[in-house]
């Protein structure tokens, strides 16, 4: 099941249930605006706080998930999903750090052309 049938279930639920988003916002102790971004999609879900959801809506993680039956593939596909998510900011980690140190050479270089000091100093920053 996508997130935003996930999402659409949620309010249909919510709204059902007469609860507006600042009962939801503070059942969950977020502010109004961290609970309207996850509404709508602009700020991700993850199965913790779907469970939290489900739980202040008086429903299960499954009834979220599918309703049909097969909570264990919803379940499994969302966890993938966030598994994909969390690879891409890794990856996307590593490679700012790949630039830094980039830079890092970069600029002990500099600093060696320019002062005559050796590599051991330029490291260390010793003068």
């Amino acid at each position: 099941m996508a997130q935003q049938d996930i999402l659409a279930k949620i309010k249909r639920y919510r709204r059902d249930r007469g609860l507006s988003q600042a009962n939801m916002a503070e059942a969950l102790h977020v502010a109004l605006k961290t609970y309207q971004n996850l509404e709508v999609g602009i700020t991700r879900v993850d199965i913790d706080r779907l469970g939290q959801i489900a739980d202040v809506l008086g429903v299960t993680l499954h009834d979220l998930l599918d309703g049909r039956g097969n909570a264990n593939e919803g379940s499994a596909r969302l966890m993938n999903e966030e598994k994909v998510l969390y690879d891409k900011i890794i990856m996307n980690k590593e490679a700012y750090i790949a630039q830094l140190e980039d830079s890092i050479r970069f600029y002990r270089q500099i600093l060696r052309e320019e002062t005559g000091l050796s590599d051991e100093k330029v490291s260390s920053g010793r003068t």
